[in-house]
């Protein structure tokens, strides 16, 4: 048997302590499915709101950076690279991934400072804006990975040439047991109260809806403003419960138990959550964001138009959220799309197997 080539990996990534990233889901699926031949290392910058002075902490598989949020953190480069120099330094196969915009400079750093491949990871859909100047920050990256063909145009738009390959995110295919045992309909909106995610956008049509049908609706994630008061006032009489910030692994508790995941983002690029909602076989209710649309697939969701401000009709919302209550037909026509959907393309299986023939595609001479 060919024995196979080491070949070591350098994940960078950013995070907020404050919510959850899909980065970190991504990075945990590849450890979790990697084979004995490859070995990961990980640099991961800490944004603390509370922290007031830098932090480096360096184990065996991770440097952490725990810096204050608003550091210019390009300013570690040099330091980051003198810890783990000697770690690294003569390393085989080496390929230095940056998965959060931002940080591909330490990556080109590295590059600069020991032979490796780089690789950047387009984890979202940048935005557009028609007549501002735009550049590539990833121009100079060996190879690009997409997790979703919507953000090739964006790659378009600033004139990329790098060699790019589309590799959808995946999860492992969940052990799904017996559910609720209640009359309750409960959603399950997973993506936390960052702006973007649009949970305060439906809050009207959850408001209508829970005026004429027995619900919960279960939130999952943590928090983006300092601040949510004013808005947990809004919601108080509402039957919404926060659950916040949650190991991955607890998260199969609040999906048996739910009927239907809603989503209300503006922009996506390959949600975990969504791929979540489908692999529990959950009827989906959507935004039309590009990303979304294509995760779901043209028939897999109740799809809810943005209009030009990125305002959702808060009264089609509500419709869409009575239909999947009231319509048992619909509710398993969509959960049947959806779980089949995950299969198709979503699982860790494919994930890791095209993440592994693409280390091999750089390394091979």
């Amino acid at each position: 048997m060919r024995k196979r080539a080491i070949v070591n990996i350098i994940e960078i990534d950013s995070r907020d302590s404050r919510y959850q990233t899909g980065i970190e889901r991504y990075l945990n699926v590849l450890r979790d499915n990697m084979p004995e031949n490859i070995f990961t290392f990980r640099i991961i910058f800490y944004r603390i709101s509370e922290c007031r002075a830098i932090k480096l902490n360096i184990t065996d598989n991770e440097l952490s950076i725990i810096h204050p949020i608003g550091f210019p953190t390009h300013t570690l480069y040099s330091a980051i690279i003198s810890m783990i120099g000697a770690r690294i330094n003569g390393l085989q196969n080496l390929i230095v991934k940056s998965n959060c915009l931002g940080f591909e400079g330490l990556a080109y750093a590295i590059r600069a400072n020991f032979y490796c491949h780089t690789v950047g990871v387009l984890h979202c859909v940048p935005k557009i804006i028609p007549g501002a100047p735009i550049s590539n920050p990833l121009f100079n990256m060996d190879h690009i990975i997409t997790v979703c063909d919507t953000s090739r145009e964006w790659l378009n738009a600033v004139g990329n040439t790098r060699p790019v390959t589309t590799i959808f995110n995946g999860i492992e295919r969940p052990k799904i047991s017996a559910g609720k045992s209640d009359n309750t309909f409960r959603f399950i909106f997973a993506n936390g109260w960052a702006k973007h995610k649009g949970f305060e956008k439906i809050i009207p049509a959850i408001r209508h809806v829970a005026a004429r049908r027995n619900i919960e609706v279960i939130v999952l994630g943590g928090f983006c403003t300092e601040d949510d008061t004013n808005l947990f006032n809004e919601i108080a009489d509402l039957p919404i419960r926060r659950v916040g910030l949650i190991d991955y692994d607890k998260v199969q508790h609040y999906y048996q138990n739910a009927d239907c995941a809603l989503f209300a983002s503006v922009s996506e690029a390959c949600s975990f959550a969504g791929i979540e909602a489908m692999a529990y076989n959950l009827p989906v209710i959507s935004t039309n964001a590009p990303g979304l649309v294509e995760m779901f697939g043209p028939h897999g969701a109740l799809y809810i138009k943005h209009d030009t401000q990125m305002n959702i009709n808060a009264e089609e919302y509500a419709s869409a959220m009575m239909q999947v209550i009231d319509n048992r037909h619909l509710r398993t026509k969509l959960s049947v799309a959806a779980y089949s959907r995950y299969l198709q393309k979503y699982t860790a299986r494919d994930m890791v197997r095209q993440t592994i023939d693409l280390y091999n595609k750089l390394i091979r001479p």
